[in-house]
């Protein structure tokens, strides 16, 4: 059990966040105070281990010497690089504050919540051969129903020239400028991505996309490997959608070896299950070194009858045909988010 000390002078914060902890949050004891003295007063005098204190700078400046515990200032805005220590946004909901307290243990090295092989992340690359077969709309689509039921994803876009207008607005306050430097330079590279996943209005973490399509080019295997590796260690997610450009270029090939599942999207015409049969029948895509499963999706489909060898269905949608946000027609269209949240349960 991971204990935390949090100290907050609002008294209503505190009430509401220690409720919503103690009913979702098992692994994790939260002793809460609304006074910087009580909370100083438990830290001197408890025996129990203290493995993280949140607080404001005056318990931090004040904790005892022999305290233990990673300090977690309450702010703002989370910042995961800071020097002196970590900043915790306290004005966000109630998930994203646990979700950064785990991330802020995990790169302080806390093996107790990743440690264990109990903890597995899904990283499901989305691909195809065909261009235009609504791929990136399912990859998105799947990281927002997972987010729907309270799980912690995160969508990556690796298309050399990404469209992202159907699945969200950022207004991204780093760039991934950052994390390239990081990864070409040898830098400690879990606090830089952490502090460039942002979460979006559906609760989808996010990266910024690419400045130009050399940046997103001159990624080698290596660095595709120390990022989805960060990510599985140091982060919270459960999920990671991988949207991958049509295609075999030297990037889906490294991807698809290193994600846990690939996704083969083709759209449900006659176009796409021409492309979807050459590319099951070919070869050298049979003797691809992919480790793990192999799921083909049929999406904009009018018939959801059950077919041998296809995974799942995605029903068409007129208003995704229109542009329509792929998070609200999930609101608006059952069958459209049962689709996405059945296929979720196959990945596992």
């Amino acid at each position: 059990m991971i204990r935390v000390v949090l100290q907050w002078d609002d008294a209503y914060f505190v009430r509401v966040f220690s409720g919503y902890a103690s009913a979702h949050c098992t692994n994790i004891e939260f002793i809460c105070f609304t006074t910087a003295e009580k909370a100083l007063d438990y830290l001197s005098g408890t025996a129990l281990r203290v493995d993280a204190v949140l607080a404001g700078q005056e318990v931090l400046d004040r904790m005892p010497t022999l305290a233990s515990g990673t300090r977690l200032l309450a702010a703002e805005q989370t910042v995961f690089s800071e020097k002196d220590a970590i900043r915790i946004n306290v004005y966000q909901s109630g998930p994203a504050i646990i979700s950064d307290i785990k991330s802020a243990l995990a790169l302080t090295g806390s093996q107790m919540l990743y440690g264990s092989e109990a903890r597995r992340v899904q990283v499901a690359a989305a691909c195809s051969a065909q261009g235009g077969s609504g791929k990136t709309v399912v990859s998105y689509a799947l990281a927002a129903a997972a987010a729907r039921r309270g799980k912690q994803a995160l969508y990556i876009n690796l298309e050399p020239f990404p469209a992202l207008g159907q699945l969200y607005e950022q207004d991204f306050s780093g760039s991934m400028d950052t994390l390239l430097f990081a990864l070409k330079g040898g830098r400690d590279l879990a606090p830089v991505v952490l502090d460039t996943m942002e979460r979006n209005r559906d609760n989808v973490f996010v990266l910024p996309p690419f400045a130009s399509a050399g940046d997103l080019l001159s990624l080698e295997k290596e660095d595709l490997r120390r990022l989805f590796r960060v990510l599985a260690e140091k982060t919270d997610l459960e999920y990671i959608f991988v949207d991958l450009p049509a295609g075999l270029h030297p990037l889906n090939l490294w991807a698809l070896e290193l994600c846990s599942c690939v996704l083969q999207v083709y759209s449900d015409d006659a176009l796409g299950r021409e492309h979807m049969h050459r590319m099951e029948t070919d070869v050298y895509f049979k003797n691809l070194p992919i480790q793990g499963s192999l799921l083909t999706v049929l999406n904009k489909c009018r018939q959801k009858e059950p077919e041998e060898g296809i995974a799942a269905k995605i029903p068409a949608s007129e208003s995704l045909a229109q542009c329509r946000r792929v998070a609200d027609v999930q609101e608006r269209n059952p069958a459209f988010l049962k689709s996405c949240v059945d296929l979720l349960e196959k990945l596992g």
